[in-house]
């Protein structure tokens, strides 16, 4: 399987580690500025028809890393203690063992510290009374030769006339939360990436989604966060990792009292995996 590979090479911290919620809806803001809001249902449409995007994931030099496979924690691999307890805590596997993992064959799990949330203090002022109140707020920030990168699948003209020209403005005006105060900046580079993967009935999903039926291996996750100034309500996705088995996942359209819809972007990033046991999580 081969992807184009979207690079995000920060220029500064992020508020945070962006999922593939957070990048459609910041796609689909900058595809609504370029090209106008009948784009974004064009864009929208192209995606239900089975264009994709994955969560967004750290790379460090040529190194990417991928979310660890849930279906290995079915298998009792043979190793040290602390070896296995080291691969049970690891969050990412670099290609060539995520490629392993997705066949059940013993994997190594890399140590990788390509970036770290830092709590920085900063101070508001009261708008009436002047006084001053002391906060903290949380960072992401990476090491040199470190950043982020996504997975785009689907047609090559999605891609040139939606995907690129959107990340491109996105580079300049942030992912993200505080981007006016130089949060979520970023130099694009567009590349691609080829995944090993077996054949299998049974799907590791590279995004969090929104599923449409029971997975097969799942944890969950709540979020909400805000669109154009309204909140949105919290939502349970299934994280990245997790097994599904024939599940697209979904858009949720809210109405937040705004002109227009606002599309939730719940769709799964499928990649073959095998599982062991299979007759029993049918």
């Amino acid at each position: 399987m081969e992807f184009r590979a979207i690079l995000l090479r920060p220029k500064g911290p992020l508020t945070e580690i962006p999922r593939a919620d957070t990048l459609f809806g910041a796609i689909a803001s900058a595809v609504a500025v370029l090209n106008g809001g009948n784009a974004v249902e064009e864009l929208v449409n192209a995606f239900k028809a089975g264009a994709r995007i994955s969560s967004a994931f750290p790379y460090f030099k040529d190194a990417y890393y991928l979310p660890k496979p849930f279906s290995v924690e079915l298998v009792d691999f043979e190793m040290e203690y602390e070896e296995a307890k080291r691969i049970r805590r690891a969050k990412y596997l670099d290609v060539r063992n995520f490629e392993r993992a997705l066949r059940l064959e013993p994997f190594e799990a890399p140590d990788i510290n390509v970036h770290k949330k830092v709590s920085v203090p900063r101070v508001v002022l009261d708008r009436v009374t002047s006084d001053s109140a002391l906060y903290f707020w949380d960072e992401v920030r990476f090491r040199d030769d470190a950043g982020l990168y996504f997975l785009y699948s689907g047609p090559d003209g999605v891609f040139m006339d939606y995907i690129e020209p959107a990340v491109r403005l996105l580079g300049d005006s942030g992912i993200g939360g505080k981007s006016t105060w130089g949060f979520g900046l970023f130099e694009p580079e567009f590349s691609r990436l080829k995944i090993k993967a077996p054949t299998s009935d049974y799907e590791v999903t590279l995004s969090n989604a929104l599923p449409t039926k029971k997975p097969v291996l799942w944890r969950l996750f709540r979020k909400g966060g805000w669109s154009f100034g309204r909140r949105k309500p919290k939502m349970t996705f299934i994280e990245e990792g997790s097994v599904v088995k024939n599940d697209p996942g979904r858009f949720e359209e809210l109405d937040l009292g705004l002109p227009f819809k606002v599309h939730i972007y719940g769709l799964t990033f499928p990649v073959p995996a095998i599982l062991p046991d299979m007759e029993g999580l049918k």
